[in-house]
């Protein structure tokens, strides 16, 4: 096994279960692969604002992807290396959508994220839970107007915050009457539990984010690993050809990957790669 490059994502895979801590041996490992020459990538459904103190603890990290993949980012080079937003007049369109059906949600946008001022009213624990809430709350800013802050610039990730099942099939229905886009959940379409629903650019994925950065290193899947635990990971772990599913992973991103690796709460990245660096 030749591994050259690892990405990893954040929720419920390299971070523990409080959203916020790097555990150690997952930073240690990471370090130790850089020292081996084996580039490493962050893959993450945030944006850049909501990941800054987590990079600052990774300061040999080669590279950042961000909001599902709509940014791919060069850490060293401090330069884009893929950029694939939603068009602002599709977004506008998402918005009077999803006002319309009294929907909250959030948007990413230039690297910080942003939410209606009506919205903001309404965004309370009971909505995403409390620990994402105290993660969020200290970022998001309520802004009078989305569509007056994006302009004709697009944007990189739309969040709904909460919606049942039923809700999301008529919002995945509705919106691709607007345009093609990427969608992606912490829960099965079809039932009456509540979750999230993100939306990203049809060109825009984790995998095709993670492809792009091995074709710049020149480099085949064959030479990628990949860790994750949701919808939103699927992509780049079937294109890896060492993907990991965490243990505490959902059964879409279990059926995606090639292999099992140990829970978030047990730094089951960290055992992973120290396994390759043993190997090397």
């Amino acid at each position: 096994m030749s591994i050259r490059l690892i990405a990893t994502d954040l929720d419920g895979t390299f971070l523990d279960d409080d959203h916020i801590t790097i555990p150690k041996r997952n930073s240690e490992a990471f370090r130790k692969a850089c020292e081996a020459g084996i580039k490493t990538a962050i893959c993450t459904g945030r944006t850049k604002i909501l990941t800054d103190y987590l990079i600052e603890q990774l300061p040999f990290l080669d590279y950042l992807i961000t909001s599902n993949g709509a940014v791919a980012y060069d850490l060293k080079k401090q330069e884009n290396i893929a950029f694939s937003p939603i068009d602002s007049a599709q977004a506008i369109k998402i918005f009077e959508l999803l006002d319309s059906l009294s929907l909250p949600y959030e948007i990413y946008f230039d690297g910080d994220c942003y939410m209606d001022e009506k919205n903001y009213r309404f965004f309370t624990p009971e909505i995403v839970g409390p620990r994402i809430y105290n993660l969020l709350k200290a970022f998001i800013k309520p802004v009078e107007s989305l569509a007056r802050l994006i302009g004709d610039k697009g944007i990189e990730k739309l969040n709904i915050l909460s919606l049942t099942g039923e809700q999301r099939i008529t919002v995945e229905e509705r919106a691709s009457q607007i345009g093609d886009f990427s969608f992606a959940s912490s829960f099965p379409a079809r039932t009456s539990k509540s979750g999230n629903l993100e939306l990203t650019s049809i060109n825009a994925s984790k995998g095709i984010a993670v492809k792009s950065i091995a074709n710049s290193l020149g480099i085949s899947h064959e030479s990628v690993m990949c860790f994750g635990d949701g919808e939103n990971d699927c992509t780049m772990l079937e294109y890896a050809q060492y993907s990991f599913a965490m243990a505490n992973a959902s059964e879409y991103a279990k059926k995606s990957a090639k292999f099992i690796a140990d829970t978030n709460g047990n730094a089951g990245v960290g055992q992973e790669v120290e396994k390759i660096i043993t190997g090397i």
